[in-house]
């Protein structure tokens, strides 16, 4: 039998951040009750690389990444912890790890006729360590030092946010949400709309300049991170922006050509199969995952599909 997939579960709920289960928590023995596992066991997965299996993805002309993703009880206490955090209301600038929000709904989030500001910050998961989430365990949920500590030394892999974990996600957004909010006020301040997608920023606004760029550069070295520059763009009004993977043009938003290269390579090669039986599961999972994906940005191509590929939705 195929082992069981955890998935993050909010239980449809949505509280706020002093209504979390995490907030004043002070008993190690009711945070191993919380997370659904006996206090022994939970101690031994602190600071553990030997419950983690990292794995190097390469990519031509890019440099490698290193996955470092949880072993299965890691994995069970991550999902835990995370699906925990995300039943937490998040600010209406987050449009990542949230139902009915993706990397379109934030690029949309600027359509119009302004300047955009997009930039990213650099190894952000790798750049949230340990004395972050223990700080934000410790301060901002007023947790017990003990269970601040136990949490940080079983959500981090060698000091940091692991790069493989589902929790990472949430976790970042709050052990980085003072930064984030600072970032806001300022924006909000000059009249700017910024949004966030995991570790994309985007802002918009007729008021966009070097200096703003400058200030948030600032903002962001103090908490502890970096911007990545070379991937930082000012777009004039008049301009075709790029954001988060999507074209924006005034009120229009577009498909990538090299989105739609792949669409196409795709589906010429699922054409050369006969029957739908015989298609490879990763040819087709990998084809419906990207036509539902820009199925958003240009509706027609769902009917298109169906048509090719003859299968139902």
């Amino acid at each position: 039998m195929p082992r069981k997939k955890y998935k993050i579960n909010t239980n449809d709920k949505a509280y706020s951040f002093e209504s979390s289960s995490f907030y004043k928590l002070s008993s190690p023995n009711i945070l191993a009750n919380l997370l659904h596992i006996p206090l022994a066991d939970l101690k031994k997965l602190k600071n553990s690389k030997d419950s983690y299996k990292p794995f190097v993805i390469k990519k031509e002309g890019k440099k490698d990444r290193t996955i470092e993703c949880p072993k299965r009880l890691l994995e069970k206490v991550h999902t835990r912890i995370a699906s925990l955090l995300c039943r937490i209301i998040t600010p209406d600038f987050l449009h990542s790890g949230i139902k009915g929000r993706t990397y379109i709904t934030n690029a949309k989030s600027h359509l119009g006729k302004h300047k955009v500001l997009t930039s990213d910050l650099r190894s952000f998961y790798p750049s949230t360590s340990k004395k972050m989430i223990f700080k934000l365990f410790r301060y901002n949920f007023h947790c017990s030092v003990e269970v601040a500590d136990l949490i940080a030394s079983v959500a981090t892999y060698e000091e940091h946010l692991p790069t493989g974990s589902r929790l990472s996600m949430p976790l970042a957004l709050w052990a980085n949400i003072e930064m984030f909010l600072e970032i806001e006020s300022l924006a909000k301040k000059h009249s700017i709309n910024m949004t966030i997608y995991v570790d994309d920023l985007v802002f918009s606004g007729k008021n966009l300049n070097e200096l703003f760029s400058s200030t948030v550069n600032k903002i962001v070295l103090k908490h502890g991170h970096e911007i990545h520059s070379g991937k930082t763009v000012l777009y004039k009004s008049d301009e075709i922006k790029l954001i988060t993977g999507v074209i924006v043009h005034n009120d229009e938003i577009f498909i990538r050509n090299c989105h739609h290269q792949n669409m196409h390579n795709d589906l010429e090669e699922w054409k050369t199969y006969k029957n739908g039986f015989m298609v490879p599961d990763d040819l087709k999972s990998r084809l419906l995952g990207r036509i539902n994906a820009f199925a958003q940005i240009d509706p027609r191509l769902k009917d298109k599909a169906r048509s090719i590929l003859a299968i139902e939705h």
